[in-house]
């Protein structure tokens, strides 16, 4: 190393690594000096070959002569040799070795000065270098610098040094030409460009990030932001009119996928229903009864609208499900499309743009301006947005269960394949889509609405403990499990939405909010300023739905009406003037009404926009609500009359099912207990409710009805109520039947087959047989009337003496003569009768009394009667009576008249 010392010193170098640079120059008789010594030596008196040989020979020559001549004559001697031997062109003349000598020596140089060559140069490199990363520091930082800013999500920071950078660079590119820094100038330039090529990638994926989080916003996020920056760093497509065109797709998109994913759903939640055990029929009528119970409630107090249960849980549970994910998806979608229209009118009449950048040359001002083709295609977009949103929530309630089990499969089938697509092409589905919307999918709102509703339904049915519940009692665990009613069944499948076998209570509940809330968002919608045309298809989705909602609640109503002869226990109330059937009847309709009323006129959605879009209902839905109406009544009284001529078989419950018969209450059974004494105190039962329903009940409803839905009901009210008087004289009659037969076999018996020869009957010393008899029946049937139904008492022994005293009249016109004995045992007979029925005689009654006597006189021999005679058997007679009725007093008590109280005279 030391050997090099001077080459180091030559460059100013202390040692081969330096660390900075002597600017000095050095002269090129240095280098040479240098490079001399460094080759021949230093001054160490050794003579060489060539040029230094001579100059040697010329100072020896100059001190010895002689030696001179001498060394030449042996010089030319070896050269006379060397010409003979080595001096040849051959040998290249003598100089081969030196040539040889002279390229080992330069090799030896090479390998020597190329290192020091190079470094030299590397240093020139490095301090050129140095000098430009000095002279362009910040450009030289500008790509991390950038990295950092998108690493910070700081997007002003980023646009600025952008900015900046971009400024420097086109300096640069613009500097003026000279030939002594030409090389200088060329380096720069190239070492920018690669600089600004970094630069450009950093900010291209920038862009295309920001372009990615535009395209995944939501009218509800920061939009502005994206397309500031996109304008701010320059872009040849348009983030305005891109990102409207995206939302449009992606809302679409997004919004048949949640309808298609909602009817999914649907077909989730009827499979549970339609697998759930059905209740017993005990079950079923409880749960029935408590959501009579709790709607009237609601009525009354607002408190219980969250805690009653409107019908069985597995039905409650898919109703709250269904009610939770409609009103989500469609509050959700209603909500962006007004978000979007907010966004598009903005850019529409330009106030939006006002606050965008036009780009660091005004670039993107291009962008700020929406072409009327634009314009035009916007309101389109937004126009086509609504009615999609119409149209999927009015298809959703026209479908059938069949309809709509299709489109289910249609749809699985679809993503199936679509899937099979994906796996064969390796491609992630979301680089296909555009957008999805994060944890807001129809799929995920399925979901998470179905954990939120059940945790919803465990507080329900925890609050429902709480309050008065139905309890399983140890009967009705022995109940029969009911089966589903095909018929039913079959009616329900019209209405995809509509849970199997729902009663009219939980149903007109649950779609009166579904109303309310499509109402609400409809009316919203209706107030965008896009076109008039939206807003009729908006009208137009409110009375398709409304119209199924009120189908489907009158299914349900028809449905309820021919199962509510479960609710009868065949008790009478404290009043005893019916059952509990009459006023739960009245609870329920009203019920229905007012819920039928919510549906019909929707009176909770609010108006929030000067557009009407719920139209008054048409007279053909109206008309169609009072002919269900009619119906619901008739259907019920048809179930219960069912109920009641049943006899001891089993009475028909829940969905068809046979009813595990009610037992009547105890006193009832111990009077009469036989299953035709039950029967028949159904029959009365039955006749008191009729006579309830048709007095009070029914006219309270026509009211009611009237009163809801403004329309007069004289024409249904006169056909119902000419119904329930014919109803009630069959019953009455059915009741009747067999009583009168009874009567009439003791009668006839008694005075024409009990061998009684009636023309020749001495005195009378008694009441006959028969007559005694004929009123014991009566008397049992006073009682079992007057327990089961103390109104009927009057009409049943009224109708039943008007038979007996006319099957009298008739048994006594077949006797052809009557003595004087037989004339006074008949008529005491009559005249017992009248006597001790007083109470219930009529006019019609006394005629027949009158006629009884007039035949008896009629078919009496009088020719050997004297009148003394006669005048002193009538006064006996009249005392034989007195005697009688003493004697059966207490027998007969019951058809005595009642005094009146001080509380009845002062009632």
């Amino acid at each position: 190393m030391a050997d090099l010392d001077p080459v180091f010193a030559y460059y100013g170098l202390s040692d081969p690594f330096p660390t900075s640079w002597d600017d000095k120059p050095i002269q090129e008789s240095q280098f040479a000096f240098v490079l001399g010594d460094y080759f021949n030596g230093a001054d160490d008196g050794k003579s060489g070959s060539g040029d230094s040989g001579g100059w040697h020979d010329m100072t020896v020559l100059q001190r010895n002569f002689d030696m001179f001549v001498k060394m030449k004559s042996t010089l030319d001697t070896a050269h006379k040799e060397m010409k003979k031997d080595f001096l040849q062109e051959s040998k290249n003349w003598g100089v081969a070795d030196i040539d040889q000598l002279i390229d080992d020596a330069n090799m030896k140089a090479a390998q020597i000065m190329k290192p020091v060559m190079d470094n030299k140069s590397k240093g020139d490199r490095l301090k050129a270098t140095l000098s430009l990363i000095e002279k362009n520091r910040y450009l030289f930082d500008l790509p991390g610098a950038l990295l950092a800013n998108i690493k910070r999500g700081d997007h002003d920071s980023l646009v600025r040094d952008y900015r900046r950078g971009r400024t420097l660079t086109e300096e640069i590119r613009t500097l003026p030409h000279s030939t002594e820094l030409s090389d200088y100038l060329v380096q720069q330039r190239r070492v920018i460009e690669r600089i600004w090529g970094e630069v450009e990638v950093v900010v291209e994926d920038y862009k295309s990030s920001v372009w990615k989080q535009l395209s995944e916003a939501r009218p509800d996020d920061n939009y502005v932001l994206y397309i500031s920056i996109l304008l701010e760093l320059g872009v040849e497509d348009n983030p305005i009119w891109v990102w409207l065109q995206t939302l449009v797709d992606n809302l679409k998109s997004q919004m048949e996928e949640a309808f298609d994913d909602l009817n999914s759903s649907l077909q989730i939640l009827r499979k549970e229903v339609c697998n759930t055990p059905p209740a017993s029929t005990n079950t079923a009528t409880e749960y029935f009864l408590n959501a009579i119970k709790f709607a009237t409630l609601e009525s009354h107090n607002s408190k219980f609208a969250t805690l009653e249960s409107k019908d069985l849980p597995e039905i409650e549970r898919m109703w709250v499900t269904l009610k939770d994910v409609i009103e989500e998806v469609t509050k959700y979608f209603g909500k962006q499309i007004a978000l979007f229209w907010e966004c598009a009118s903005g850019f529409l009449d330009g106030r939006t743009q006002s606050s965008l950048p036009v780009g660091q040359k005004g670039e993107s001002k291009v962008h700020l301006t929406l072409s009327r083709e634009e314009d035009a295609r916007i309101r389109t977009d937004a126009r086509e947005l609504v009615e999609l949103y119409a149209s999927s929530v009015a298809d959703f309630f026209v479908r059938s269960v069949a309809d709509s089990e299709d489109k289910a499969a249609n749809v699985e089938r679809t993503k199936t394949m679509d899937s099979e697509s994906e796996m064969d092409a390796n491609t992630p589905r979301s680089e296909r889509k555009m957008m999805n919307l994060p944890n807001t999918s129809a799929a995920s709102l399925s979901a998470s609405a179905r954990l939120a509703t059940s945790l919803k339904n465990d507080r329900i049915a925890e609050a429902h403990r709480q309050i008065d519940l139905p309890t399983t009692s140890p009967s009705s665990l022995e109940a029969p499990i009911s089966p589903r009613s095909p018929g039913s069944e079959k009616n329900f499948e019209l209405y995809a939405f509509l849970p199997p076998n729902a009663n009219a209570i939980g149903t007109t509940f649950f779609l009166s909010q579904l109303l309310n809330t499509l109402g609400s968002l409809a009316s919203e919608l209706a107030g965008l300023s896009i076109s008039s045309r939206h807003i009729d298809v908006l009208r137009t989705m409110m009375s398709t739905v409304r119209e199924r909602c009120v189908g489907g609640a009158c299914l349900s109503w028809q449905q309820d009406a021919k199962r509510f002869k479960m609710a009868e226990d065949w008790n009478p109330t404290s009043t005893r003037k019916c059952t509990r059937v009459p006023g739960l009847f009245l609870q329920y309709q009203s019920v229905v009404l007012d819920g039928l009323q919510k549906l019909v006129f929707i009176p909770g959605a609010e108006k929030k926009s000067k557009a009407v879009v719920i139209l008054p209902p048409s007279s053909k839905l109206v008309s169609s609500i009072k002919t269900q109406f009619a119906n619901s009544i008739f259907l019920t009284l048809n179930g219960l009359v069912q109920c009641a001529v049943a006899g001891d078989k089993k009475a028909i419950g829940v969905n068809g099912s046979p009813l595990k018969t009610r037992v009547p209450n105890s006193t009832i059974d111990q009077d009469i207990g036989t299953p035709s004494a039950r029967m028949e105190s159904r029959l009365l039962l039955m006749i008191c409710n009729i006579a309830e329903l048709n007095g009070s009940v029914v006219s309270a409803l026509f009211e009611r009805f009237s009163s809801l839905f403004s329309i007069q009901l004289t024409d249904n009210s006169n056909i119902i109520g000419d119904a329930m008087t014919q109803l009630d004289e069959q019953l009455f009659t059915t009741f009747t039947k067999k009583k009168r037969a009874n009567f009439t076999t003791i009668i006839r018996t008694g005075i024409l087959r009990s061998g009684i020869l009636w023309s020749q009957l001495g005195k009378p010393t008694d009441v006959s047989p028969y007559i005694y008899h004929v009123l014991l029946q009566l008397v049992l049937l006073h009682m079992q009337v007057s327990s089961v139904g103390p109104i009927l008492v009057k009409r049943v022994i009224t109708d039943l003496l008007h038979h007996i005293v006319n099957t009298i009249l008739e048994s006594f016109r077949q006797i052809d003569k009557f003595s004087l004995g037989g004339m006074l045992q008949a008529t005491i007979d009559v005249e017992f009768v009248n006597q001790k029925m007083t109470v219930y005689g009529t006019p019609d009654i006394e005629n027949l009394y009158q006629t009884c006597y007039a035949t008896i006189q009629d078919a009496t021999d009088r020719s050997k009667m004297e009148v003394d005679v006669m005048t002193r058997q009538l006064e006996d007679m009249k005392k034989l009576l007195l005697k009688c009725h003493k004697q059966s007093r207490m027998e007969f008590l019951c058809f005595k008249e009642e005094k009146p109280t001080k509380s009845r005279e002062m009632s």
